[in-house]
């Protein structure tokens, strides 16, 4: 289904349903799937005109919640996907987020949405963060947080919902060695397409961005490890993608990537 990209028709077909069609009894199972195996789909089209697979996750489950009126209701839903989902991060932090900015937090509005907007009430969003947090925490214990793609946006939530002590010990943990370190970079690196009008095709640009590098990390004690790693004989012995991110790393370090965030 990921392959060949038929998760991604019907997440685009199963919207055109949430409305109404799908009975109330088949919305909590449905949103329990998504929450616990949204991670595991293709990230799907994040260009200029285009809905990426979390953000489609994001409405279906934004759409089907809201068929009750019921606060009460809403927060038992995400509450018991969010305790359910296993194999999951990102998909339950980012719903999580979200509900979060939908009562103006992380900068993303001026003010809250009106209440008939909201999804869960303060109280009950503050208990959906506690659980995404132990969430990202048990993550990070069993060692699979550090090799999360959405590693930033992770750590950036676990920041804001967590105790920065616990945070620090995860990080250090992490880059004590060579090949923690190197899956701590690659997690920052990024992905952007631009187009002119010349272009039948748009251009790739790999970056990555030290500022949010910086907020878990000091800069100046990797880049030397990092520079030894490039040079040595197991650089060559590395996947591309790592390789990549090492090149990026160096490069904007060195001014020849533009550090545009």
């Amino acid at each position: 289904l990921n392959e060949d990209g038929r998760i991604i028709r019907f997440l685009e077909r199963l919207e055109d349903y949430t409305r109404s069609d799908i009975p109330e009894e088949n919305i909590e199972p449905i949103i329990k799937v998504l929450m616990d195996i949204g991670d595991l789909f293709p990230e799907g089209d994040s260009g200029f005109f285009g809905t990426d697979t979390p953000m489609r996750i994001l409405r279906i489950c934004y759409q089907l919640s809201h068929r009750f009126d019921s606060y009460e209701k809403r927060f038992n839903i995400f509450k018991h996907a969010i305790e359910k989902a296993i194999k999951s991060l990102y998909t339950v932090v980012h719903e999580v987020g979200v509900l979060g900015q939908e009562h103006g937090k992380f900068g993303s509005k001026e003010s809250p949405e009106p209440k008939d907007k909201l999804t869960v009430n303060v109280e009950q969003l503050e208990r959906l963060e506690k659980l995404a947090c132990d969430k990202i925490e048990n993550w990070a214990e069993d060692g699979r947080l550090k090799k999360h793609e959405r590693l930033p946006s992770i750590l950036f939530s676990w920041k804001e919902w967590g105790k920065r002590d616990k945070i620090n010990n995860f990080v250090n943990s992490t880059i004590k060695n060579d090949d923690g370190l190197i899956e701590f970079i690659t997690g920052f690196l990024s992905k952007s397409t631009s187009h002119s009008m010349s272009d039948y095709v748009g251009k790739t640009h790999w970056r990555i961005h030290l500022k949010n590098v910086k907020e878990f990390v000091d800069l100046k004690e990797i880049e030397p490890r990092i520079r030894n790693i490039s040079s040595s004989s197991d650089f060559k012995q590395l996947v591309d993608r790592k390789k990549l991110a090492i090149n990026t790393f160096l490069d904007t370090i060195d001014g020849k990537i533009k550090d545009t965030f």
